[in-house]
């Protein structure tokens, strides 16, 4: 059987708590802007070595081959019965 831990907090020390981590939150969610973070994901996308960019290229180029192909086979059935 499991057992429960609890932890019991005063209204006071809820408060603080609650305080102290909103901000913890906010001083992290300021340094690193939205556009800084795009900022590092292109400067991370620029520079990834060449099995990181096959690791991603292989996948994308299967799913991009299906989905061309479904689009040309509804082409085809369109032209067909048109």
């Amino acid at each position: 059987m499991s057992e429960e831990t609890s932890v019991c907090f005063t209204e006071e020390e809820w408060e603080d708590f609650v305080t102290e981590y909103e901000l913890d939150l906010e001083s992290e969610v300021s340094s690193v802007g939205d556009a800084q973070a795009a900022i590092d994901f292109i400067w991370q996308t620029l520079f990834l070595s060449p099995w990181e960019l096959a690791y991603i290229a292989l996948p994308m180029t299967v799913l991009a081959f299906y989905g061309l192909s479904i689009y040309s086979i509804f082409k085809y059935i369109q032209k067909r019965f048109s």
